[in-house]
């Protein structure tokens, strides 16, 4: 920790040096032109020039025949009339010079052709599109956080199709403060600033977005938005703003994500496709991929479309090895910390996306536009887990002194003589599909600008084929002599010395079948928002201080939830239909653990083909394939359900400002929102009641939880600019995030395998020791986090060519949510139609936690003459939780998912047709999530942290262009084939080692 604040104060010294420097080396600079407040929409270039001209009181001279069909971006801030113009211009086929009576003029200059069949064609008069490069998105991106209103930072694509990753959420990765989650090797999640996915507020265009469900291990999810389910190829840019104005849709204490699509009124017509293929290392496929996308507008640049559809298929492995440890009593050797259950963990997936966009712009009128906006995406994922339990503390009796391994108290190797094998699978087909549609209209009357917005989001997760969880078992001390070596370096070789028995898995001798459950589970997340935008630009002052801008508006949402989970545990063979050996005799693949265990041994699994043709739930489905609306729920489907209700209503003021201090330019924003928030949560509680006669009868009672809150969240953002590219930006907020939905719920979710033994065993099957009593619950009655968020940023952007920025940040947060356990007795139903009521201790969350985290971040992008550049991030965090129960005093822990150091560097180099980037992105050690939080059960187990060690991955990125608007790409992600390998408490006790392999695209892209 010393070390970090050393780090930090070290980076913010250097931050202040060369701020020092740069207000020095420009200063002369300030007075030489005269600024003016600059507010310029996206539009037709003619009218931009004209705009600046009446807003700087400056002349420009320009013919419509120069600037015709070229579109301006959109630009505000305090700047003077030259440097505005040469922004607008930037990147067109003009130039801008100055005569000696001081007026400006724009005049048109021949591009220059970057290969030689340019010249020759536009000789022919063809239009000629050139592919944007690399550096052409990451300038797009700097221009983006020059002119935001507060501390942001953006991912744009340079192009139609070419944000600078296939995967949004790898795009970001690139992003100061951004860190990402993966599954399989492919970015899902991101986190900012230290806090996780659920902290940040993604909308697409200012709107909010609805939720897909976990339902991939029925885990509950609730705010995070799975960035995996969007089409990189058809997003223009994602905008993270790390500092909020008042008008931004609220919910991120970690930051707002928007989501932005082409505006089609922007750019020429077009018509743009790409096709690559995917190459699988692990899996040894390769997947057809594409987009196409088009944009058209008409003549007088009115009205605009915008069309695209993309389709992505990947085959992946991944396997995970997990082992827990634990303190156990060895015969012979005392009390020592051995290896929990080691579990080799094989998972297949088949992902297959089809997204589609459209967009619409309508300006019938001056100053009156429509604009229509839509995403729809259905991400099917069958998904086909086999796994392997080599039990070891509760065989541990059977352990030979000979061959035990003792070091440090811990027992890294041995064999087991005569153990016991679980072989089990799960397979399952998920369908993601996400629909969002925005519709907004602007009216310009009389100076003020009123802007209503609508929009509509739904989430449907399902599963075509529900959970399907097959179990086998050896008989205690049936499953031949167990050998395990851990006593390498795991950590640093990423993988084990041995894990095996004697006994052949190829064959499934000694394998008892014991279950086939389903689990079918449909969620449906829904949002409908309503907004209202109104703002005026004013010119008053006070004390110093000039008025530029007034904004207030609202917001209406209503969000509904609805999930739906049935367990049923009685699935029967067919009449006529005979269970036989080929059963449990699927191959699975060679290179399965290949790379993280050294010596293992080769396996058989289930045969789903034969399952799904001759197994059904009998009389209550034909068949094992039931979506949750086909069965009728029972009293513990009832208490794994729920239903969520939540009511919005927000409103909010924001003032935009100018003034002078100190001879330095001061703009800015202040306001405030307020929020309120209704939630109506039905669930049901189900109990054990003795029915007098000694037997047990079930009590089941629906549940409603109504609950309200309300905050007040001021904000005020301020940018000092000591030159034209140069500036200072402070930022106070206060912030809020929601609950997970998944947290409000009023619903208990219990271990399947144990629902499952439970159902087959009855009480007999508590005497298993490695039954999971534990649960989780839900609580309809969690207040929100909220933080006040301080923050300030120094920018240095570079006349030619990119940027170093510094920012620091501090976040206070209250109202931290974290798991409470107490023990409960539930009622588990058995086959013969009982009830077992069975103690269980179950984790509920509630607010009991401050939390603060506070870092600097850094950029850096520079390119030389030549073609050679660089682009890069680094971030430094620390963080603390304190939670206070009662009864347990005050406790210190992590918070999940926050690196002290994480760092990106994207070299690139571009040459006449040619470019190539190499990104590697790091992140250091961070807690995932057992153990994370210490709550009411403060003992040596409860309070170990599992962490993810530093992880670091290359990415590759190259294209060549054959003609001026076509070109061939290539892409590797994980070039060099990294593992990644997580431990709990000690870096000796590690926890999981995770392999997903390489991924390679390579394709063709072009635009007309």
């Amino acid at each position: 920790m010393t070390s970090l604040k050393r780090q930090l104060c070290r980076s913010a010294a250097l931050a202040l040096t060369l701020s020092t420097l740069a207000m020095a080396s420009t200063a002369e600079a300030q007075g030489q032109a005269r600024r003016v407040r600059i507010a310029i929409a996206a539009q037709p270039m003619d009218r931009a020039i004209e705009q600046l001209a009446r807003q700087s009181g400056t002349d420009i001279l320009f013919t419509r025949a120069a600037v015709a069909g070229l579109n301006a971006p959109a630009l505000s801030g305090e700047l003077d009339a030259e440097t505005a113009l040469r922004r607008l211009v930037a990147g067109t086929p003009l130039s801008v010079v100055r005569d000696s009576a001081g007026a400006l003029i724009v005049r048109a200059h021949a591009p220059e052709p970057t290969q030689a069949s340019d010249t020759e064609e536009a000789a022919e008069g063809n239009e000629i599109v050139v592919t944007a490069r690399f550096s052409d998105g990451v300038e797009r991106a700097l221009d983006l956080k020059r002119n935001a209103d507060s501390i942001s930072d953006a991912v744009v694509a340079a192009d139609i199709g070419k944000l600078p990753a296939f995967n949004v959420a790898e795009a970001l990765q690139r992003v100061p403060g951004v860190t990402i989650v993966r599954e399989a090797g492919e970015g899902q999640f991101i986190s900012v600033r230290g806090l996780g996915p659920n902290f940040q507020a993604v909308t697409f265009d200012g709107m909010p977005l609805a939720y897909n469900e976990n339902i991939r291990n029925s885990g509950q999810s609730g705010r995070q938005f799975r960035l995996q389910v969007l089409p990189a190829t058809l997003i223009d840019s994602v905008v993270v703003t790390k500092s909020p104005t008042a008008d931004l849709v609220e919910s991120g204490i970690g930051s707002t994500v928007d989501i932005r699509l082409i505006n089609p009124l922007d750019r020429d017509s077009f018509v743009a496709a790409s096709a690559y293929g995917g190459y699988e290392e692990r899996t040894d496929t390769i997947n057809p991929n594409g987009t196409i996308s088009a944009g058209w507008r008409n003549a007088a640049r009115t009205f605009g479309l915008l069309a695209g559809v993309s389709y992505t298929k990947r085959e992946v492995q991944f396997d995970r090895l997990r082992v827990g440890w634990q303190d156990t009593v060895v015969p012979g050797l005392g009390t020592l910390r051995t290896p929990g259950d080691a579990q080799p963990y094989l998972e297949m997936e088949n992902r297959e996306r089809l997204s589609a966009v459209v967009g619409m712009q309508w300006r019938p009128a001056p100053g009156v536009e429509f604009e229509l906006d839509g995403l729809y995406s259905k991400f099917n994922n069958e998904t086909t887990e086999r796994r392997l339990t080599y039990y070891i503390p509760s065989q541990i009796a059977r352990l030979d002194p000979a061959t035990a391994v003792v070091e440090d108290g811990r027992l890294v190797a041995g064999t087991i003589r005569g153990a016991r094998i679980r072989n089990y699978a799960e397979y399952m087909d998920q369908s993601h599909e996400n629909l969002q549609l925005n519709a907004t209209a602007r009216f310009d009357l009389g100076g003020w600008r009123i802007e209503p917005r609508v929009s509509y989001a739904r989430a449907n997760s399902d599963l075509d084929t529900p959970i399907q969880r097959v179990q086998y078992r050896t008989a205690n001390g049936a499953g031949g002599n167990l050998s395990f070596d851990f006593s390498n370096d795991v950590l640093k070789d990423g993988k084990v010395n041995a894990l095996y028995t004697d006994l052949d898995l190829t064959t499934g001798s000694r394998m008892v079948f014991e279950s086939f459950a389903v689990r079918p589970i449909n969620s449906t997340d829904e949002d409908k928002s309503f907004v209202l935008n109104v703002e005026r630009d004013v010119d008053f002052g006070i004390g110093g201080f000039d008025l530029t801008r007034i904004r207030f508006g609202g917001q209406v949402s209503d969000r509904y939830r609805d999930y739906q989970r049935r367990d049923r545990n009685a699935s029967v063979l067919r009449p006529g239909a005979t269970r036989t050996d080929a059963y449990l005799q699927f191959p699975v693949p060679s290179n399965a653990f290949d790379q993280s265990i050294a010596h293992g041994q080769p396996w058989r699994n289930v045969d789903w083909g034969l399952f799904n043709q001759n197994y059904t739930l009998g009389a209550e489905y034909d068949g094992v394939n039931p979506s949750a609306y086909d069965l009728a729920p029972t009293a513990a489907d009832l208490q794994n359900s729920y239903r969520i209700g939540e009511d919005i209503r927000a409103g909010y003021g924001r003032v935009d400002f100018e003034s002078i201090l100190g001879g330095i330019p001061v703009t800015g924003n202040f306001g405030v929102r307020y929020v309120e928030t209704h939630t109506d949560v039905r669930g049901t509680t189900v109990s054990p009641v003795p029915n007098g006669t000694g037997g047990v009868t079930t009590d089941v009672t629906p549940v409603t939880t109504r609950a309200r809150y309300s905050e007040w969240l001021p904000s005020a953002n301020a940018t000092f600019k000591f030159a034209d590219n140069v500036q200072f930006r402070l930022a106070a907020a206060r912030t809020m995030t929601r609950p997970s939905l998944s947290e409000l719920r009023n619903s208990i979710n219990t271990n399947s395998v144990t629902v499952t033994s439970i159902y087959n065993e009855g009480a007999a099957a508590l005497l298993d020791p490695t039954l999971n009593l534990q649960a989780s619950a839900g609580n309809p009655n969690l207040r929100p986090y909220t933080a006040w968020n301080f923050d300030l940023s120094f920018e240095w952007y570079f006349s030619r060519f990119g940027a170093f920025t510094a920012a620091a940040f501090h976040k206070d947060i209250s109202g931290y949510i974290a798991s409470d356990f107490e023990t409960r007795s539930l009622a588990f139903a058995v086959r013969d139609g009982s009830t077992l009521p069975v103690d269980i201790l179950v984790a509920t969350p509630r607010n009991v936690g401050d939390a603060k985290i506070s870092g600097i971040e850094f950029g850096y992008t520079d390119k030389l003459p030549f073609g050679l550049g660089i682009t890069a991030t680094a971030t430094f965090a620390t963080s603390k939780l304190q939670l206070d129960r009662t009864g347990v005093g005050l406790q210190t822990a992590g918070i999940q998912g926050v690196s002290d150091v994480s760092y990106s560097i994207t070299p690139f180099f571009e040459s006449g047709p040619f470019e190539i980037n190499l990104s590697y992105t790091y992140r250091n050690d961070y807690i995932t999530d057992s153990g994370a939080l210490v709550t009411s059960l403060p003992t040596a187990d409860d309070v170990v942290a599992y962490y993810q060690k530093g992880f670091g991955i290359i990415d590759l990125g190259t294209s060549y262009q054959v003609r001026p608007n076509i070109e061939v790409f290539g892409q590797v992600v994980n070039l060099l084939d990294q593992r990644q390998v997580s431990y709990a408490g000690s870096k000796k006790e590690f926890t999981e080692i995770h392999t997903f392999g390489r991924t390679v695209n390579f394709g063709v892209r072009a635009k007309f």
